[in-house]
Formats: C-alpha cells, sequence, structure tokens
C-alpha cells in the first residue's frame, strides 16, 4: 500500500492514473515521475516493490508542493488579492469569475445569489 501526504492510493490502478490523485499532481506531472524514475507508466501500484514505492514517494515529496501545503497557499495567494482591494480580489470576494470569462451569458448563478441578496438589501 502505497501512502503519500495521507492519502492512500489505490492497488488496482496504474502508476500514472493513481499518482493524479494527489492534489497538485497532474496526467503530464505523473508521465514526468515515472520517466524520471524509470518505471513505466503501465505499472500498477501494487506491482511496486517496497523499494520503488520509497523512490516514488521521496521524489514526490522534494520536488512537489502537495495536499494541505499546497491548498494553503492558494488560500493565502487568494486572501492577499482581497486585502490589496484588486480588481481580481474583489471578484473572487464576491464569487464572480476571475479571468475575463464571460457573465452575460454564462456564471448566472453566481450573480443571480449577489443580486438576491443586493434586492432584498434595497427593499429594507
Amino acid at each position: 500500500m502505497l501512502v503519500i501526504f495521507g492519502v492512500t492510493l489505490p492497488k488496482d490502478k496504474k502508476i500514472k492514473y493513481a499518482l493524479p490523485l494527489l492534489y497538485g499532481i497532474g496526467s503530464a506531472s505523473a508521465n514526468k515521475i515515472c520517466l524520471e524514475l524509470g518505471y513505466a507508466p503501465n505499472l500498477k501500484v501494487s506491482d511496486l516493490t517496497e523499494e520503488q514505492q520509497f523512490e516514488i514517494a521521496k521524489k514526490v515529496k522534494e520536488e512537489y508542493r502537495l495536499e494541505s501545503n499546497l491548498r494553503e497557499e492558494i488560500k493565502g495567494n487568494i486572501q492577499r488579492y482581497i486585502t490589496n482591494g484588486s480588481i481580481r480580489g474583489f471578484r473572487h470576494r464576491n464569487k464572480l469569475p476571475v479571468r475575463g470569462q464571460r457573465t452575460q451569458s454564462n456564471a448566472k448563478t453566481p450573480r443571480r445569489v449577489i443580486m438576491g441578496v443586493a434586492l432584498k438589501i434595497k427593499k429594507r
């Protein structure tokens, strides 16, 4: 059984599909890890030896920010935008699209929630 940062990787999955279950590793990173360590991406987690499991865990822990560390960093970045008073922070705070997506035809639900709150305040 391979456990990395408290996440148990399923034994029946291939390495290239099991590693992306960790928050912060995608399929490209999983393939890169397999190639650098010289393992076939089609190798199943159950077929790994103890030494191979240790090597994968060591590489992932040394080179990648994962799970709670990454989540805290992202929350801190968003909080920084909000406290700066930037447009990006305003849009995060109001749960609007941040990166230039449309709001006239998409993102109706967050706008409806915000407008509903604004209408209730005006009626009082």
